[in-house]
């Protein structure tokens, strides 16, 4: 922060941001703010409310108090320190935003300040988080070699914030497992992450770089170690923390993700799954993420024949995305649904769907299954000639060593003799 000398009353608020006691630190700008500050001081006051309010997650209220701290005193608009925080002001609008609702504008000044301060102030101490957040507005934008350089960089620079190594250990790790797939690199790096993170800083943070490692480890096919690393992410929460609610939901949906690929686990998977959707602010519109918690809720409840609760599931999925690149899946899965439940007509109210979907996306239906499906719903309600023609074409895209292939070949022709008689 800025020189102090001046102004001894400002040390307390400093040491308050430094230890980041963000309330300590906005009660006394708040009482000097009240005292009839004269125009340096209350310069230097609002400079330092702006950064409260910018860590608290109010980037619009930071941005009119650094543009009134600049009115006052336009000679400190050129310091580094307030080039950074207008920066860091700009991202967290862009970061924060609602999905449609963020601008690049937002980014491009961010990045005019930051440049300004990498060129014109070799030896400001807190460069390396400058490259921190330029190699975020890089990532955000795609380039992701750009952004690895300037992580690296940072790495390379004094830790301020203290957590600032762990932080681009994270966005390393990041890059590494969702960019270049490297997911072993992934792994690395976020353990590193883990071990650079201070402690006693805000554990909600903490608690997304296990949630990322854990998908890792999932995705290594390393189920049980993913589950303890999610695991511990949820029982790591502290309930004082800043984001705590949103770090609660996402170890929630992580547990559950998790659990859904261990046999035998489904109902512990759907309580976390369930833990999730109750946590969270329900969605106003489309949202991938409630559609694939749905969708698995739907795979869940199937394995444990609770067939009314998975139709009711796979429905929601498709709410949640009318353009779900696999709802011709969902939709057969509905089908067997109401198939289990011997309500044969909306099997075939299903299977119509799936094949209407399939046919307006452009998909070919291979699968012999979904014929076969239709056809036992068919002969169900004595609908010998339509199910001979599903069965008919559930044979035909059979391969030789398919499964009941002998049993759908039987009631072919069960279908068959029975539609002449």
């Amino acid at each position: 922060m800025l020189n102090t000398a001046p102004f001894p009353q400002l040390e307390v608020i400093d040491q308050a941001l430094e230890a980041n006691d963000l309330r300590k630190a906005e009660l006394n700008i708040a009482r000097l703010l009240r005292s009839d500050a004269q125009t340096d001081l209350r310069a230097q006051l609002l400079l330092r409310r702006a950064r409260v309010r910018l860590l608290n997650g109010r980037p619009d209220e930071a941005l009119e108090d650094s543009q009134e701290v600049i009115a006052l005193a336009p000679s400190l608009g050129e310091m580094p320190e307030v080039k950074m925080t207008l920066g860091d002001i700009h991202l967290a609008r862009f970061m924060l935003a609602e999905l449609g609702f963020a601008v690049r504008s937002d980014t491009d000044r961010a990045l005019e300040y930051y440049n300004e301060v990498l060129t014109r102030h070799p030896h400001f101490k807190q460069r390396g988080w400058v490259f921190y957040q330029r190699g975020r507005i890089y990532l955000s934008e795609n380039r992701v070699d750009e952004a690895i350089a300037d992580f690296e960089e940072s790495l390379r620079r004094e830790r301020r914030p203290y957590a600032l190594h762990a932080y681009c250990y994270e966005r390393l790790g990041f890059i590494a497992m969702y960019e270049q797939r490297q997911v072993a690199q992934a792994l690395d790096y976020f353990d590193r992450a883990i071990d650079a993170y201070p402690i006693g800083e805000n554990a909600a943070w903490l608690v997304q770089v296990h949630i990322l490692r854990s998908r890792v480890l999932r995705e290594l096919g390393d189920y049980e170690a993913a589950l303890a690393t999610a695991s511990k992410a949820l029982n790591s929460l502290d309930t004082g923390a800043p984001n705590y609610r949103e770090a609660l939901t996402e170890a929630h949906l992580a547990v559950g993700e998790i659990l859904a690929l261990i046999p035998r686990r489904e109902n512990e998977a759907l309580e976390h799954l369930l833990e999730f959707l109750q946590a969270s602010k329900r969605p106003l519109g489309v949202d991938v993420t409630w559609s694939r918690v749905y969708e698995t809720m739907g795979d869940l409840y199937f394995k444990l024949e609770k067939s009314e609760q998975a139709v009711e599931a796979y429905q929601t999925c498709l709410v949640f995305n009318p353009l779900h690149p696999l709802a011709v899946n969902v939709h057969y899965q509905i089908a067997r649904c109401h198939y289990r439940m011997r309500q044969y007509e909306k099997v075939i109210t299903s299977i119509d769907k799936l094949l209407e979907t399939a046919e307006s996306d452009m998909q070919w239906i291979g699968d012999y299954r979904v014929f076969n499906v239709l056809g036992n719903a068919h002969f169900a309600l004595e609908h010998y000639h339509k199910a001979a023609q599903a069965y008919r074409q559930a044979v035909d895209l059979a391969p030789p060593n398919a499964e009941g292939l002998d049993k759908i070949k039987k009631y072919l022709q069960f279908s068959v003799d029975l539609a002449g008689a």
